[in-house]
């Protein structure tokens, strides 16, 4: 296994190093005759001295993506491929900006302008691995597991390391801007993008994806939040349009971007396909001006989702910085002149359009020493590839263990390894197309589930075997099973975007070998062999498992990315200790909570005068309407705010040890400023956890808060979270601040200005009230055995405790990583920021 990583990275580094700079970098020519290239003034100063050179011509060419190279009359420069490529038409446009990479016709990069010094700006898409930018040819990556894996670390050092290989392996792949991550809300478990986001409570989101940020970007590459907002599914994405309550959109799906921008600093944010409340997300300026501008205080730039724009005038006047399309459909050379010509839009509308980009681009660095050249000599794979194993092992959950069965040990002797390939078979990656056999990413190195488990087998010196069957005949799979001590029985499901999933049970995959059925071979194996069947979800969430009371055992892994047989085996056979929690609650119907109703999702046709139906143009039907009329009783809150018990709680995990929370205590803090001086800012929580177990392992303590009556919220929120590691028998004492400041407001609630005018569901303010506050403590959303109710008196704050949602300074939350764009990657004055 060794031999071969090293063998292909060694392969990769010759072949991408013999480069020669490209055409559009920055020479010292360049930089010595253009005066905003001068490193010794401020970003903003340099970008006015570019804008007053730029010619408009050259000013409409930088705010849209260019798909291709192009020739002195503007049309694009293919060759073509036979038809053999997995792109459209088989169409590659020859050597661009960056030697050695043949840019592929989806358009991912911002052409540059020689004459000026500005490069091209190249983006790449990623999630859970770095894929699909602007080259055709996709670099060696590590495949991390899907993004709810690592939420369900609930830790957040591993998603700021999960962000540092994101952001070192972009930049290694001579790409600037990295297009994530997501922060949409897992509203329902059957979005087909669900695999991208985090959860379904959004200050884990908001707080996790603030690590991941930091760790992109400490690394020298812009990250793109995505996508803002109401992007909760996939059906009909383009057209379809949501009607989300005011105070659901501030404190849920809008918090984790406002949670990320004030606290990480984001370069850029990628606007979504929607219609929200009105108006399509491109083209909002409730959205993108009052909302994530003057309410946040956002200065970084916005990027279309691909196909997102609808009108020119809109979009430029509310403020999208960039069209990303396959080619410009709306930020066209003449719409843009018509547009000026007619007086609708003007030229400062246009530099108000680049001044943020070029801001960013200097800050990060990129300006002044683009990345030029492919750098795989900078990545360590196996560093990579040992922090994936860890990621996978901490974000998996251990759902049900009856009477002990697991860990495994040298006992049984015969394993049967039972599931179709792309789940018993192969590593399993996190999906990014519409085909069920691409995993995209390129992984130095895969292991099998078979793999992981004869390595810990020889590991551990048992003499146990392994038999492998893919379920092709459901009985020769029960033969086996029946045959065996153990079953290993892996499940999945194989979601894609632009289209949902149509079941919360295991669907059969179109793979290259054929129609691959599990259904039938679950079923199998249950009559054959229940009572031995250890089964393992690989899954994007939530699934329906009418046989669970059969069995003794289930582990849910997500997709665990490229080490997915050894982190599986390590679980099963206790090398480490299962400490994964759901980062979202586990129904048990088809429909309940926010999917209950067929308004609710996928929503219903109503007559806007909107064009609604499939595809990018729609098919002429009415409009699809998701009405989110649960309001703020999404996930967790509404089954604790309807009393309705799910099958796994938000929060829920088992551990090979138990844990006891003991000793509860909250103290008031206050403000120790001039201004605000003997205020009460927030509350310190402390408690004490214990390992009353008889193996080390660790737990996520969970904090969550419930407000007075008076502010009308279902239930409890999530505050704040500790993961703490103890030996059998260690206590420690542990204690988190909750600040009334914190940028996820946790004391407060949303109090729109008109409440039934959703056009402007952004005006309005974050009230904090006096009263009874409940504090809980626990291991998940449904098991706080400490509780406390406290007075809260915050009368006497500025503003009386109103928190107004204009213009407010960027807070810290909880953050325990710098934000140092550039990594000293050719930084303006060599600053960090």
């Amino acid at each position: 296994m060794i031999k071969r990583i090293i063998s292909i990275f060694l392969t990769a580094t010759i072949s991408m190093s013999a480069l020669v700079n490209p055409a559009n970098a920055v020479t010292g020519e360049t930089q010595g005759t253009n005066p905003w290239m001068n490193i010794n003034l401020s970003a903003e100063e340099r970008t006015e001295l570019l804008l007053d050179e730029m010619t408009m011509e050259q000013k409409m060419q930088q705010i849209a993506i260019s798909r291709f190279n192009e020739n002195d009359k503007g049309e694009p420069v293919v060759i073509k491929r036979g038809g053999t490529s997995k792109y459209m038409n088989g169409e590659f446009a020859p050597q661009g900006t960056l030697p050695g990479c043949e840019y592929q016709d989806t358009g991912r990069q911002i052409k540059g302008i020689e004459e000026l010094g500005i490069p091209t700006v190249r983006m790449t898409n990623g999630g859970t691995g770095v894929k699909g930018g602007s080259c055709h040819n996709d670099p060696q990556a590590t495949g991390l597991p899907s993004t709810p894996g690592l939420a369900a670390t609930f830790d957040r050092e591993l998603n700021y390391e999960a962000g540092r290989i994101l952001g070192e392996e972009t930049r290694a792949f001579a790409h600037h801007v990295f297009l994530g991550p997501g922060l949409n809300l897992i509203r329902h478990p059957y979005g087909g993008r669900n695999y991208e986001y985090f959860s379904e409570d959004p200050y884990l989101t908001g707080i996790l994806a603030t690590e991941q940020t930091k760790g992109i970007q400490d690394q020298g590459v812009q990250v793109q939040l995505k996508h803002m907002a109401g992007n909760e599914q996939e059906t009909e994405r383009w057209t379809m349009g949501v009607q989300v309550p005011s105070n659901a959109m501030n404190e849920l799906y809008m918090l984790p971007f406002e949670m990320t921008v004030r606290d990480a600093d984001p370069a850029s944010v990628m606007c979504s396909f929607p219609d929200v409340n009105g108006t399509y997300a491109c083209d909002s300026s409730e959205l993108l001006q009052d909302a994530l501008r003057d309410n946040w205080g956002f200065d970084g730039y916005v990027m279309s989702d691909r196909r997102a724009v609808h009108d020119t005038v809109k979009a430029i006047k509310a403020g999208l910085n960039v069209e990303l399309d396959w080619t410009p459909q709306y930020y066209t050379k003449e719409k843009i002149q018509e547009a000026l010509d007619a007086g609708l839009v003007t030229e400062d509308d246009i530099d108000n359009l680049l001044r943020p980009r070029y801001i960013k681009m200097i800050e990060f660095g990129h300006m002044d020493e683009p990345y030029d050249k492919f750098m795989p000599e900078i990545v360590d794979p196996m560093l990579n590839g040992a922090s994936a194993l860890k990621m996978a092992e901490e974000g998996s959950v251990l759902l049900k263990n009856d009477n002990d069965f697991l860990p495994l040990n040298g006992e049984p002797k015969s394993i049967a390894l039972i599931g179709i390939e792309t789940f018993a078979g192969a590593a399993k990656m996190s999906p990014r197309s519409v085909r069920d056999d691409n995993d995209y990413v390129v992984t130095p190195y895969t292991v099998t589930p078979q793999e992981g488990l004869e390595n810990v087998i020889k590991e551990f010196g048992y003499n146990t075997k392994v038999k492998y069957n893919n379920g092709s005949d459901p009985k020769a799979a029960a033969k086996l099973a029946a045959e065996s001590d153990v079953v290993l029985l892996m499940v999945g499901d194989n979601p894609h975007e632009t289209v949902d999933r149509d079941t919360l049970g295991f669907p059969a995959l179109n793979l290259k070998s054929g129609l691959a059925e599990q259904e039938p071979v679950i079923d199998a194996v249950m009559e054959a062999n229940p009572e031995n069947t250890i089964v393992v979800l690989k899954t994007s969430g939530t699934s329906i498992m009418p046989w669970l009371d059969k069995v003794p055992a289930v582990l849910q892994a997500w997709y665990p990315g490229m080490e997915d047989g050894n982190a599986v085996a390590n679980l099963l056979y206790g090398k480490v200790n299962p400490s994964g929690k759901l980062p979202m609650t586990f129904g048990a119907t088809e429909r309940e909570a926010a999917f209950a109703t067929e308004e609710q999702y996928p929503g219903t046709r109503q007559d806007t005068g909107k064009v609604g139906g499939p595809g990018p143009y729609g098919d002429g039907s009415d409009q699809l309407i998701a009405q989110y009329t649960e309001g703020l009783e999404m996930g967790y809150r509404w089954y604790e705010a309807n009393n309705v018990k799910p099958v796994f709680p938000f929060g829920y995990g088992l551990s090979y040890t138990t844990f006891e929370y003991d000793d509860l205590k909250v103290k008031n803090v206050r403000d120790t400023g001039k201004e605000g001086k003997g205020a009460l800012s927030g509350i310190d929580v402390s408690f004490t956890i214990t390992n009353t177990g008889d193996v080390a392992g660790k737990e996520a303590a969970q904090v969550y808060l419930t407000l007075p009556e008076e502010a009308g919220q279902p239930t409890k929120r999530l505050v704040n979270f500790e993961k703490v590691d103890l030996e059998p028998g260690e206590s420690e004492r542990v204690t988190v601040r909750i600040n009334h400041d914190d940028s996820n407001h946790p004391f407060s609630y949303f109090v729109p200005e008109e409440p039934d005018n959703l056009a402007n569901w952004a005006d309005g303010e974050w009230a904090t009230v006096d009263g009874k506050y409940g504090v809980h403590v626990g291991g998940s959303s449904a098991d706080t055995p400490l509780e406390k109710d406290i007075p809260l008196n915050f009368k006497h704050n500025k503003d009386n405790g109103k928190d107004k949602n204009k213009n407010k300074n960027k807070g810290n939350n909880n953050g325990n990583k710098s934000n140092n764009k550039g990594n000293g990657q050719g930084n303006n004055n060599g600053n960090s920021q």
